[in-house]
């Protein structure tokens, strides 16, 4: 008697309801699948999303998040052209998780589509794949007159971290959307201290837009940008509170010992994520002069920052 295989069991039975006449138990069969591991269950799913009815294809593009190869990036790029919304989204999503190199070029292919929804999904999936040959369709998306196509153009070129793209990722730091700016100032995360693209990150401190200096202070973070530093202090004064949580931790990082003012008032901040940064910050730069403000909010009322602050207190205590 053969061994008990509940594996091979239901997917045989998902394969008869694959192809049941009723859509929506096709459609559950295609859920159902995501589950499923090995090639079998795969083939079903890329022949689901040719199927007839939109949700039964939705609910194959969105299974195929669970499985991988250059068939299935294959697949998913076709969807991009799906004529349903609900198709292209889930498509679009999937091919995000993907990581395949052998399809670089298609991708690269579909970079240039004449459809931005193609062109921002295909440059998504180009992202994490640091292809050189990428960098070339991604400068000319900056062109593009779709902000979510310039945007996905910027993720490209921020993991390429290519010298050659700072002229025009310092042009689309004065874009006319928000959205790309800031996108411009997590790309520019790989410049250095008195570099090209430097000015452009302080700039981006000033923005108008809260998420867009939000941004600029976490790249300056990662960099240690200390030309950044007067702006950062000014920073801890921002009205958004998730700006000045931002600054903390980029002061922290530069051990600003002039920033020890603007960093000790913002224990008093109303927000204790605000706090807790700042508290951190001041024990990163371990200075004497930084123990009037932290003993005076040794009482914080959250725990957390109660816990930052006596490790503040023994890092400048340290210093003296």
């Amino acid at each position: 008697m053969p061994p008990f295989d509940p594996f091979g069991d239901d997917l045989a039975d998902l394969k008869e309801r694959a192809t049941d006449p009723d859509p929506g138990i096709r459609r559950v069969a295609m859920m159902e699948l995501a589950e499923e591991v090995g090639p079998d269950a795969k083939v079903l799913l890329l022949t689901g999303l040719a199927d007839p009815d939109a949700e039964v294809r939705a609910a194959a593009a969105k299974a195929l998040d669970e499985h991988d190869g250059p068939d299935v990036v294959e697949g998913l790029v076709g969807s991009l052209e799906d004529p349903d919304v609900a198709v292209r989204q889930n498509a679009a999503e999937a091919l995000a998780e993907k990581k395949e190199p052998s399809c670089g070029p298609l991708l690269i292919d579909r970079a240039q589509h004449p459809d931005p929804f193609v062109q921002a999904a295909a440059l998504r999936a180009l992202r994490e794949l640091t292809l050189p040959d990428a960098l070339a369709a991604a400068l000319k998306a900056l062109q593009n007159e779709n902000a979510e196509v310039r945007r996905e153009g910027l993720g490209v070129i921020g993991w390429l971290k290519a010298e050659e793209a700072l002229p025009a990722l310092i042009a689309t730091a004065s874009d006319p959307d928000a959205s790309v700016r800031r996108a411009t100032m997590s790309a520019l995360v790989f410049v250095r201290p008195g570099g090209r693209g430097a000015a452009t990150l302080v700039a981006g401190l000033s923005d108008p837009h809260w998420q867009v200096r939000e941004e600029a202070a976490a790249s300056v973070a990662k960099i240690r940008l200390p030309e950044a530093t007067v702006q950062l202090i000014q920073a801890m004064g921002d009205e958004v509170w998730q700006v000045r949580v931002k600054a903390a931790n980029a002061l922290g990082r530069l051990k600003a010992a002039s920033a020890i003012e603007a960093l000790g008032s913002n224990l008093e901040n109303e927000t204790s994520n605000v706090r807790k940064e700042c508290a951190a910050a001041l024990g990163e730069i371990a200075a004497p002069q930084a123990l009037r403000w932290l003993e005076r909010a040794m009482d914080d009322p959250d725990p957390d920052v109660r816990k930052l602050i006596r490790w503040a207190i023994g890092r400048c205590q340290e210093a003296v």
